[in-house]
């Protein structure tokens, strides 16, 4: 997962460098990001962090999801349903479960939607680590469906439509708008503060309300609905990677051998 994080990290901070000489291979970042998601899933397979019979949720919850998004695809000014199940999915099942969910629901869904673009890869990276940070929480608060649990839920769900956005901007920001044509604007060559404060401007002009709608709309349905899935998810979780085995079998007690020179007077 750390390798995975960083090899993601580089496609973001890349545009950031090179601007729009930096490669955009559509088909093998995605390609890429499915592999490593599959190898995510095999090695919680093996840990036993994972089930067999888990996979048929996942599949379950990437279906639905992508059925979400295939019928609001770009959302009510930002806001999109998908981000909901990945959260409550990767809290349950763990970093491995929510990487795969995120990923492949933004796969399956840009498939369905004819939606195959640059932007792609990029999209399957923000949204599996959606689903791994909400893991590593359910590690941290116990897959717990308390009032104070899905209170610390609703706050991550509303930071991570904020980070979702911020991502895919780092992206877009170098190669969809016209170096040098505003303040506003990446430039080569800038120093780190430059680009800060241009793309902290960038930002606020052009992404800060349609982010703001993605994050409310996170912490509405985390609200109302995270303690009836986080519940059934977590019941699935305990009684699918439950391992039944066969005790071992009671030695029964040899007879005791007495000598035959031992007696007892009558």
């Amino acid at each position: 997962m750390l390798g995975l994080t960083g090899a993601g990290l580089t496609l973001f901070v890349g545009p950031l460098l090179l601007g729009p000489a930096f490669p955009q291979p559509v088909v093998l970042f995605s390609a890429l990001v499915a592999v490593s998601a599959l190898v995510v899933l095999g090695v919680a397979l093996q840990t036993h962090r994972l089930s067999a019979r888990l996979l048929a949720v996942l599949a379950a919850l990437v279906a639905i999801d992508a059925t979400l998004r295939l019928v609001i695809v770009i959302g009510v000014l930002g806001f999109s349903p998908i981000f909901f199940l990945i959260i409550a999915g990767g809290f349950v099942m763990g970093p491995s479960f929510g990487f795969a969910s995120g990923a492949m629901t933004l796969l399956l869904s840009a498939v369905l939607t004819a939606g195959l673009g640059p932007w792609l890869p990029y999209q399957m990276l923000a949204a599996g680590w959606v689903g791994v940070g909400a893991g590593y929480l359910g590690r941290v608060m116990r897959r717990s469906t308390s009032p104070r649990a899905i209170a610390v839920l609703c706050l991550y769900a509303g930071a991570a439509g904020f980070v979702f956005g911020l991502l895919l901007d780092l992206w877009e920001w170098p190669l969809l708008v016209a170096s040098g044509s505003s303040p506003l604007s990446w430039v080569p060559g800038a120093g780190l503060a430059t680009l800060l404060r241009r793309f902290g401007g960038f930002y606020l002009a052009t992404s800060v309300v349609y982010d703001s709608f993605r994050a409310a709309g996170n912490v509405v349905l985390v609200a109302l609905l995270g303690p009836a899935v986080v519940g059934a998810l977590d019941r699935f979780r305990r009684r699918f990677l439950l391992e039944w085995a066969e005790p071992d079998p009671l030695l029964e007690p040899a007879p005791a051998k007495i000598s035959a020179d031992v007696g007892t007077p009558a």
